[in-house]
């Protein structure tokens, strides 16, 4: 068999069922052999950003490795901005590239990838036709591992050798591999350390990021807060995690509620497993800062304090520290801690959605009201895609998902315009909850073409586009400086009419009741409904202002 040929059995081999990419000539060869011989689904994007996107999206939510196949040279390069935001957030990924063919130099595609894919910080899985189907495996192997992302670049001529392998070979070369457990045991002192500063405390947290969900700390976290009388948060990534907890109070930082926030800043100790406690989860400075006292945990001993100083370092294992720290603490002095029951009272009756004033016009309606009544009228089982802008934390704060695997901020590196593709990846890999994407005008704009994608493979999906006429970002910022706001202002087209030319459906939400007829056409949605929201690019978030004083500060 040929390379191309090996590369498409490993893939199978390795469980591989949706591959989401755009045809060149790199895969012209590999892309119909696995559909049409392999049965494997290709979601054909119209833009390499929004293939990789895609990949991201159905990794992300489905835990499973995201495969993406794109062309050399161009097609490579297009992904840059979504492969940099996959790997920041660690995203198990491979990435299956072409590359120009070796014997032919000089070529328009011809570019040094290697070096491209190094300054995007994404390892490359070497590739050759004798070992192809090994390559893949190897590749696999790597992403599982992570975190974050792996390249195989395949120049076409390698592609097009004989393979010295068949497919009982390439069976045996991509054997079932699961990455080894290793469970990072923390030291004894600093466990010592972090539970005498935790006994001593009267108004603990215990706050969980990303990191704590890949250990699988959630119970350790609760009985390690239950034993000291603490409060749960979470960071944005692990949004929703601890929903449900009479003292859980949602996400730490520039997410926060407005009740959160001031009870996060009131605490003396805070436990971070697993959390990066970055300007974004520490707001800007304002919550986490002396006198309050941090023990970090963290696996990776780089991550520990790397934003946000710490009393006490502990690297290890979310789930082994949160355990062995509640033994450490456990008969010390009882105490109520954060759980009083004026905390309690607080926190039952406190309400997000009537937490603002409303500042709707006619003709532009409040995001934040638009996204508190959604919150009650869509369906519970949901998962929720954001992407960049102005608008973001309104539908990240009021809608909530089940889980944390149900909510993906696409904006790891500040991107705006990936939303769209890491929707419809989330979507194809979670057909029996109904996506919800939070999108901009800006942000749609820029990726309009895979609305024709989104309608073409008929993924069931609701596209909330918050209209506010701008780059609504940009607009207050210029606002905030005192500048002229006039550039970062635009006209948007009419986009239920953009939306039925693809084959989609579309609706315009002019007022709020015309919310309940959105609501309703989704408890049994069975194609793409755009929702054209116009909202008042006059309502400022919070987070912006944070954002903005955070910038001068620098």
């Amino acid at each position: 068999m040929k390379a191309w040929e090996a590369v498409a059995a490993a893939l199978v081999a390795e469980g591989v069922t949706e591959v989401f990419g755009v045809m060149g000539d790199g895969n012209l060869k590999l892309i119909p052999h696995i559909t049409s011989t392999h049965g494997v689904r290709m979601v054909a994007a119209r833009h390499e950003s929004a293939a990789l996107a895609m990949a991201d999206g159905y990794a992300r939510t489905s835990g499973r490795v995201g495969v993406c196949s794109v062309t050399q040279g161009p097609g490579l390069t297009n992904t840059l901005t979504a492969l940099i935001s996959a790997r920041k957030a660690g995203t198990p990924l491979v990435l299956l590239t072409g590359d120009t063919p070796h014997g032919v130099p000089g070529l328009p595609q011809d570019c040094d990838q290697e070096a491209l894919l190094a300054a995007a910080g994404v390892p490359v899985q070497p590739f050759s036709a004798a070992s192809a189907a090994a390559d893949v495996a190897a590749a696999f192997a790597a992403a599982r591992g992570g975190p974050g992302p792996v390249a195989l670049s395949m120049p076409t001529d390698v592609q097009d050798e004989e393979s010295v392998q068949d497919e009982t070979s390439v069976a045996a070369a991509v054997a079932p591999s699961t990455p080894a457990s290793v469970v990072a045991e923390p030291d004894e002192s600093s466990l010592a350390e972090a539970a005498a500063l935790l006994a001593s405390a009267e108004r603990p947290v215990v706050l969980a990021g990303r990191g704590a969900i890949r250990a699988g700390a959630k119970e350790a976290a609760i009985a390690l807060a239950d034993e000291v009388g603490a409060l749960l948060a979470t960071t944005l990534p692990a949004k929703s995690w601890f929903d449900g907890h009479p003292w859980s109070v949602g996400i730490c930082g520039g997410f926060a509620t407005p009740l959160g926030a001031d009870l996060i800043a009131d605490a003396d100790v805070v436990v971070v497993l697993g959390a990066g406690v970055n300007s974004f989860t520490n707001r800007a400075g304002s919550l986490l800062h002396e006198p309050t006292k941090i023990v970090h945990v963290d696996v990776d001993p780089a991550a520990v304090g790397r934003y946000t100083p710490a009393a006490v370092s502990v690297v290890g294992d979310a789930r082994v520290v949160a355990t062995r720290l509640r033994e450490l603490v456990a008969g010390s002095s009882p105490r109520d801690g954060f759980r009083t029951e004026d905390v309690a009272e607080q926190l039952r009756t406190f309400d997000l959605g009537a937490a603002h004033d409303d500042e709707g016009v006619d003709g532009a309606l409040d995001p934040r009201t638009v996204c508190a009544a959604l919150e009650h009228l869509l369906p519970a089982n949901r998962q929720l895609v954001t992407d960049g802008g102005h608008f973001c934390g309104f539908p990240a704060s009021y809608l909530s998902v089940p889980e944390p695997s149900a909510f993906l901020f696409s904006l790891d590196f500040g991107s705006v315009g990936l939303g769209l593709g890491s929707a419809i990846g989330a979507a194809v890999a979670h057909p029996e909850r109904l996506t919800v994407l939070a999108i901009g005008d800006g942000g749609l704009m820029m990726s309009l073409g895979d609305l024709e994608t989104l309608s073409r493979e008929q993924v069931p999906m609701l596209v909330l586009v918050f209209d506010d006429g701008a780059y609504g970002a940009e607009l207050h910022f210029l606002r905030m400086l005192g500048l002229p706001e006039e550039e970062s202002l635009f006209t948007t087209p009419d986009l239920v009419a953009v939306a039925e030319s693809v084959g989609a459906r579309g609706m315009l939400i002019e007022t709020l009741d015309d919310l309940k007829g959105l609501a309703a056409e989704c408890v049994d949605l069975r194609q793409p409904l755009v929702a054209h929201i116009p909202v008042n690019r006059d309502v400022r978030a919070g987070w912006l202002e944070e954002a903005f004083a955070r910038k001068v500060g620098e």
